[in-house]
């Protein structure tokens, strides 16, 4: 419900006795992703149904000193700890959910990827198996919905031929539990653990449903970031296009297209494209300018390969032809956030246009308000052009939206501590709130949520005006149950800043779900409206509070509203649809 210290981590409600899904995590060595992974998890649409296990084959970290204090949030999480790679097998045969998925900690899913999986599986009694296509990162700790793009794979629809030849495929599939009877178990010897054979064998005996959305993100391995701490610009990996074949040519390389008969028309810009996309994933920089110069000479309009040219030139050294592409890349596109960001990096980093990398990071900020990844470079260019009072808004702002995000706390820490002027160590007694607040935020990233509550309840008595620590008390007291503390907290936090959205949504949450105030609640979230229109998040509250309060009409509005802004906004639809049905009788 709350949006805070620790919101990212709220009981879920008592899982089914027979699971839908049961997800497979599987760690070594990945203590620093743990947490975080599975807390994300436990946010997807269909977490009610979901049993998850957790398998640690033999990590020499604290993964498993974790994953008791989850537990006492997650009644539906289950543990398994091993010495080798057998855990993945001993909990597939202990699994009881209907539908299985294997991922890692550091894998992260968009919030209703098992809901869509699972009902392709449904809709299709003839399928086996479903995977749907992945994002690429090479930035930890990002979350699906705000990370920084380094490609997409959008995978083939598999024949046992072409995964009998491929290295590399979709890593987050889902099966019916019902295969391992058939094809038995994993392999213990192979990669990816042997996901890779175990497809193999499904699509040599089943078919298998390749999902047209992206439904995962996965972390790769990347070069180090740029001087400044901002992430490096990439390349963009376009959809591969699949020409017709005949039926003995199926899984055969695609060959190249020509032009210039009828037989061979031209082909398409993205048609073209994806014929030299080998070039851009390797290490033949000289080549893939090459090859992207006579493409542009054929296409000049293409936005993508300008992006992609833009980060072939700035790797060979050629700064001011980067710009000068990035730069056509927003003109053809100004919508893809992806090239102007990466305009604004090079703009800032190399090229020293403070003023115009600031004003795109604004611009994409406007457009995207809760974006972290934006938040914190706003913050770190403020911070070295001298606006520190601007840069701790921008990294507050973006603790706010993720507090467990330990890259915008250290830059936060750090700017702090330029500013504070040398002098005598302090004891705890003279700390300011801001510290004593760092302390508690450090202590929830960790999990000791009591601690936490403790080191919260002495800031307030020291300082009863700081609302961030009002706001997060009531959090935490809302978890416990203690719901009238958490009232208590949650109106003194709106009062005393009632500027802040996050304050304000957090009460108006409480007084709809307790039932406590619903006039205030939709008070607050008109009021919240009126300051941010395009505000979808709060025209989703209106939308439900508008339903269940019988008034069709005015929920239709809101929902309206927010296919507007998002027409691939999903939740929205489905209850735009479910109105539309009753109020068709």
């Amino acid at each position: 419900m709350s949006q805070s210290a620790s919101s990212h981590c709220g009981a879920i409600t008592e899982v089914e006795k027979t699971p839908l899904v049961t997800a497979i995590m599987v760690t070594r060595n990945q203590e620093s992703f743990i947490r975080e992974g599975l807390c994300s998890l436990m946010e997807q649409s269909v977490a009610h149904g979901m049993e998850v296990i957790v398998v640690d084959e033999g990590s020499e970290q604290a993964e498993w000193a974790v994953i008791p204090t989850l537990q006492r949030s997650y009644p539906n999480l289950i543990s398994v700890r091993t010495s080798g790679a057998a855990g993945l097998n001993l909990a597939l045969r202990i699994a009881s959910g209907r539908y299985l998925t294997v991922l890692e900690p550091s894998d992260r899913m968009s919030p209703d990827a098992y809901r869509l999986l699972t009902e392709a599986l449904e809709q299709n009694p003839d399928a086996m198996l479903a995977y749907g296509d992945t994002c690429i990162t090479a930035i930890p700790h990002e979350s699906f919905a705000h990370h920084t793009s380094y490609g997409k794979m959008i995978w083939p629809d598999y024949t046992s031929q072409q995964l009998s030849h491929l290295a590399q495929v979709a890593p987050h599939p889902m099966w019916r539990r019902e295969l391992h009877d058939t094809l038995g178990w994993f392999s213990q010897e192979e990669e990816c653990h042997g996901m890779r054979s175990f497809l193999l064998k499904v699509a040599q005996r089943f078919r298998l449903i390749h999902l047209q959305e992206f439904t995962g993100l996965k972390l790769v391995t990347a070069a180090p970031p740029s001087k400044q701490s901002i992430p490096a610009p990439v390349l963009s990996a376009p959809p591969p296009v699949h020409p017709a074949v005949s039926p003995e040519q199926k899984g055969a390389p695609a060959a190249p297209l020509e032009s210039g008969s009828a037989a061979h028309p031209e082909p398409s810009a993205d048609q073209a494209y994806a014929v030299i996309q080998p070039l851009l994933k390797g290490d033949q920089e000289q080549q893939a300018l090459q090859a992207l110069e006579r493409h542009l000479a054929r296409y000049p309009d293409h936005a993508i390969a300008h992006n992609d040219m833009a980060a072939i030139s700035y790797l060979m050294g050629d700064k001011e032809k980067a710009i000068e592409h990035y730069r056509a890349a927003v003109r053809l596109s100004p919508g893809e956030g992806t090239y102007k960001k990466n305009l604004a990096d090079l703009l800032y980093v190399e090229a020293g246009e403070v003023d115009e990398a600031i004003a795109i990071y604004l611009e994409l900020h406007k457009s995207s308000p809760r974006d972290v990844e934006t938040l914190l470079n706003l913050g770190i260019i403020s911070g070295q052009v001298g606006q520190p009072t601007e840069a701790e808004s921008f990294f507050q702002r973006a603790l706010e939206i993720e507090p467990w995000n330990q890259a915008v706390r250290e830059r936060l820490t750090e700017l702090r501590e330029r500013q504070a002027e040398p002098g005598p160590a302090q004891d705890q007694d003279d700390e300011t709130a801001e510290e004593r607040y760092e302390r508690s935020q450090t202590l929830v990233a960790r999990g000791e949520l009591e601690g936490a509550t403790r080191e919260l309840e002495a800031l307030i008595d020291l300082f009863p005006e700081f609302s961030p620590a009002h706001n997060d008390l009531a959090v935490l007291y809302y978890q416990t149950g203690a719901k009238d503390e958490a009232l208590e907290h949650y109106e003194k936090a709106a009062t005393l800043a009632p500027g802040n959205t996050t304050f304000q949504k957090n009460l108006a949450d409480f007084y709809f779900v307790e039932g406590k105030d619903v006039d205030g609640a939709i008070a607050i979230y008109l009021d919240l409206l009126r300051k941010e229109p395009r505000n979808v998040e709060t025209l989703m509250s209106l939308g439900k509070i508008c339903t269940i309060l019988d008034r069709p009409k005015e929920a239709e509005t809101f929902y309206g509203k927010v296919t507007q802004l998002e027409p691939w906004n999903q939740d929205a639809r489905e209850c735009l649809s479910t109105l539309r049905q009753c109020a068709n009788g």
